[in-house]
């Protein structure tokens, strides 16, 4: 692949490339459009047949008028073409890509051309066309002294042949040999040299920085940069002595494809940010870094790169670092204690790994800079005494799954002004204290959940910036707060606590969830009547509710998953629930005082796959419009809800199994058990051909058992018993 169109150097380039965009701004007037020259509009032609254009990038190339084509500009006075734009890439939702086996060398009719950009597209087979450096406007065209644009093909698969890799090596093993070699990389005067070498012999019209990002993709992909240092012949074979075309993407050892946006911006000797993310790199590449970068980079970034190995013990070298992320790999063992020693860094991020140990202060202790902290998904423990004071003050902390000791951290009174906090399953066993609220005043998001955070909430909380707040799964008691302020607050999740009294009128906001389940709440449901425009999930299971129907449910539109089992409810199953919440996909009133009949609006309901009103005194017959529930016809394909955040309880032969949210999605579930229906079980039911699980147990059925129950061929469980 050929390297990244070459970066102007200094301001007076930055203005050179202001003046000839504005230029080529306003020189695209009436002339040029009104015409091209006759064989650059064929050479156009010509180059556009080369490739296959799935996504119509040149639909607009016809017509005997080349200049307003897309992607080509012409000099006003001339009408010859000096810009050819055609760069790839994502085009809102839409893939911009051409797609060829070879470049047209019709393009050398272009003399007048001045820039050239064919990046993003896919090249199966293509060497770097020589023909390029007959192109002689293209290479050397100066405007203020300064290079006006170079070729750009930065992620095309286009790659060098072995006769130029083979001529670029032979140079720089030459300058090897003349001792223009420092630090394992060349010389000031070794780049000078090589650079005025290959273009003379080439013609290919490279800047040296193009070069040195070459060199470094050719050294880490064809020998060991440690081993090559003393290694004459750079880049070849060990055992054939031959160089195969690199391709840009096998950049690391072995030849391992990268795949994403891996970025190169420099070469190591002057390199300030190296970008791997998102990529199949593999393998201990951290340890592979040349010590001549060592004091040049600035940022790292490997999160997501499937890294294996350890932090390299001398991290701390890298003294210019402010930004490391090599979250979301797999890295293993202790975090070396010479990061602390990075003053400059304000991002550090090493979550989602396999780190074991522990963290003491020395592993902070020059970390005056940092602002953004991960450390969560691992196998971490912070030991620091009650007394220590962070020398960071941080907007972002993340801790989930490490260990900050059963006292909940006290440095956290240090942390004023964080904006996000996540110390969820930490393995803190303490008593919330009271301070913290005044530390997090100004966050937006707080995560505290599965921990065994006892004591209770203040009455009055006021958190005016705080959009998500996780509390669930702890042992907080006491009331909740009569009154909080948190008017960008949509989501709160309080559920599997403690919290005893009745449910305030603050929690029928417009939040995504209402999950309050698993506490000891009293009362009746709050009377709200405002129109809910974001409420997708309500779930009240496992309290000691009482009350009819939650009527602020006729303002839950979007609602698709409802629970309110295990609790006093009492009334029959209104009427209005299918017109007045039509996206409910789960419904589960199930163990609660309802009596009268079902109603025959369930029908209506299109997404409905899971129904379990079992344990009520609902009485009648089974109304057999439920055969048309449409989402039990077919095997379920679930959407994209996300249902509740806690497990569901499904009982199947007098088991409780629970399943996790994901999980309860591909259930397609009907139990009317424990309740009065009586009359015969209507044959409408057996075209719910999705059906996995039917309960009609323990009521006043009667009547044979319908032929149909074999066309149920998804059905797992069946119970038709005490009837």
């Amino acid at each position: 692949m050929i390297p990244s169109l070459l970066h102007l150097q200094g301001a007076a380039a930055i203005v050179s490339i202001l003046l000839v965009t504005l230029t080529l701004f306003f020189t695209r007037t009436s002339s040029s459009a009104g015409g091209c020259v006759p064989g650059e509009r064929e050479a156009l032609i010509s180059f556009k047949q080369s490739f296959a254009d799935p996504s119509g990038r040149l639909s607009s190339w016809r017509g005997e008028h080349c200049c307003p084509w897309e992607g080509v500009r012409c000099d006003n006075r001339t009408g010859h073409v000096i810009e050819l734009d055609l760069r790839g890439g994502q085009d809102y939702n839409k893939w911009i890509t051409l797609r060829g086996e070879t470049i047209s060398s019709s393009i050398t009719a272009l003399r007048h051309l001045r820039y050239l950009d064919l990046s993003f597209h896919e090249y199966s087979s293509t060497p770097i066309p020589s023909f390029l450096g007959t192109l002689s406007s293209l290479s050397n065209k100066t405007y203020n002294q300064q290079t006006i644009t170079f070729v750009q093909m930065s992620r095309d698969r286009a790659n060098w042949d072995e006769q130029t890799t083979s001529v670029f090596l032979d140079i720089m093993a030459k300058q090897k040999e003349l001792c223009h070699w420092a630090n394992k990389c060349p010389t000031s005067i070794g780049w000078t040299n090589i650079w005025h070498s290959f273009n003379e012999i080439t013609n290919l019209g490279y800047q040296k920085k193009q070069l040195q990002n070459k060199f470094n993709d050719l050294k880490r992909a064809y020998f060991n940069w440690r081993d090559g240092c003393h290694h004459t012949r750079l880049g070849r074979d060990p055992d054939t002595g031959e160089v195969a075309a690199d391709t840009v993407w096998s950049v690391l050892p072995g030849g391992l494809r990268i795949h994403g946006a891996a970025r190169i911006h420099d070469s190591f000797p002057g390199h300030k940010l190296l970008n791997f993310s998102s990529n199949n790199i593999n393998g201990d590449t951290m340890g592979r870094l040349p010590e001549c970068s060592w004091r040049k980079l600035q940022e790292i970034d490997f999160h997501g790169a499937n890294l294996t190995g350890h932090i390299p013990v001398w991290i701390g070298n890298l003294t210019r670092l402010t930004y490391l992320d090599i979250s979301r790999n797999m890295l293993i063992g202790d975090v070396p204690s010479g990061i602390g020693a990075l003053s400059g860094l304000t991002y550090l991020s090493l979550g989602l790994n396999n780190f074991s140990g522990v963290l003491s202060k020395e592993h902070f202790s020059s970390l005056v800079n940092l602002e953004y902290l991960n450390l969560s998904q691992n196998s971490l423990k912070l030991d620091v005494s009650k007394d220590w004071v962070p020398p960071f003050k941080l907007k972002e902390g993340h801790f989930g799954s490490c260990v900050l000791r059963p006292q909940f951290p006290t440095w956290l009174r240090w942390q004023a002004g964080i904006d996000n906090l996540d110390i969820s399953n930490t393995r803190i066993n303490d008593v919330l204290p009271h301070w913290f609220w005044v530390v997090v005043s100004n966050a937006s998001t707080l995560d505290l959940s599965r921990n065994q955070l006892s004591g209770g909430l203040p009455e009055k909380l006021e958190l005016p910036f705080i959009r998500a707040m996780d509390l669930s799964r702890n042992s907080l008691a006491g009331q909740l707060p009569a009154n909080l302020t948190a008017p960008l607050l949509f989501n709160l999740l309080l559920y599997n606590n403690k919290f005893t009294g009745t449910i305030p009128a603050y929690m029928c906001y417009d939040f995504l969830g209402i999950n309050l389940a698993n506490n000891k709440l009293t009362g009746d449901s709050p009377q709200y009547s405002s129109h809910f425009s974001l409420l997708q999930m309500v779930d009240l299971k496992n309290n000691n509710l009482s009350g009819e129907f939650p009527l602020f449910l006729q303002n839950a539109g979007w609602l698709s998953f409802l629970d309110l089992s295990n609790n006093k409810f009492f009334g029959s199953v209104p009427t209005w629930i299918a017109d007045k919440m039509p996206n409910l996909e789960v419904l589960i009133p199930r163990s609660n005082m309802f009596h009268g009949h079902l109603p025959e609006q369930l029908t209506r309901f299109a997404g409905l796959h899971y129904l379990d009103v079992a344990h009520n005194n609902i009485s009648g017959s089974i109304p057999s419009s439920l055969g048309r529930l449409r989402a039990m016809t077919h095997s379920y394909s679930p959407g994209g809800n996300n249902y509740s955040t806690d497990s569901i309880s499904t009982f199947i032969k007098d088991r409780e199994l629970n399943y996790t949210h994901e999980l309860t999605q591909h259930i397609v579930l009907i139990d009317l058990s424990s309740n009065g229906f009586t009359g015969s079980i209507p044959k409408e039911l057996y075209s719910l051909k999705g059906l996995r699980s039917l309960n009609l147990s323990n009521n006043q059925i009667s009547g044979p058992i319908p032929d149909g129950i074999g066309d149920l061929k998804e059905l797992e469980s069946l119970d038709l018993s005490f009837n």
